[in-house]
């Protein structure tokens, strides 16, 4: 009964044994490491700092950081940090590979300006050595009084010319406002008077009737005065 027993618990120390060791060599690799010493310490592997908290356009970013158990030997560490950029808006700003020094120390600069730089926030730099070591930070953006001024003008610029659009033709748009153009020619308004050209038809008209019926008159009075000749006789 006693070796039963005994042997249970032999199997059972060697099915924990076994699973301890399999979790160190199988579970999941994080970006810390162990230091020797009576009190072991974990400590991080990949760092990223910025040289500032906060900057506005035109200003230079300086990102730096390291890689602790970085050895150039090791063609399994030997490789370069991955940095990448994300706008606010979850835009990719700027991605790129950076070299390890012999102390397995980086850094880099990043201008904040750009056609990508649109918008205040939050934006974020993320660094990673292998596919399981990763690292971020975050810094605020503001945009320049400048840029923010140009935004809304363009904004203002496209309004007007959407505005324009409604306007008929022959006129535009000023202040908001539909305007007649200065080279259209205004449409002559009547105001109750005969025109020139109408007032010498009007007296042509007149002229001759009058001559037609003084000729009438005339023919008339020849035929009476002859009537009147020939009944005398």
């Amino acid at each position: 009964m006693k070796a039963i027993l005994l042997l249970a618990l032999s199997a059972i120390i060697l099915s924990q044994s076994y699973g301890l060791v399999y979790a160190e060599h199988s579970g999941p690799h994080y970006a810390f490491e162990v230091t020797s010493g009576e009190y072991a310490e974990e400590t991080e592997v990949i760092t990223i700092t910025t040289d500032s908290s906060s900057y506005t356009t035109g200003e230079m970013i300086k990102v730096s950081g390291s890689v602790s158990d970085y050895d150039e030997v090791d063609p399994f560490k030997n490789f370069d940090v991955t940095l990448k950029l994300v706008a606010p808006n979850g835009n990719i700003i700027t991605i790129s590979q950076i070299p390890l020094n012999s102390e397995g120390s980086y850094s880099t600069f990043i201008p904040a300006q750009g056609p990508l730089w649109k918008f205040d926030g939050d934006y974020t730099i993320s660094v990673s050595h292998g596919s399981d070591r990763n690292e971020s930070i975050t810094f605020a953006f503001i945009l320049a009084l400048e840029e923010v001024i140009e935004e809304i003008t363009e904004e203002i610029e496209i309004s007007e010319e959407e505005l324009s659009k409604g306007c008929g033709e022959g006129t535009h748009l000023e202040d908001g406002v539909c305007m007649l153009d200065e080279t259209t020619e205004s449409t002559p308004v009547s105001t109750g008077s005969v025109p020139a050209t109408g007032m010498n038809a009007w007296i042509y008209s007149i002229t001759f009737t009058v001559l037609i019926a003084f000729a009438i008159m005339i023919i008339l009075y020849v035929i009476s005065r002859a009537s009147r000749r020939k009944i005398a006789n």
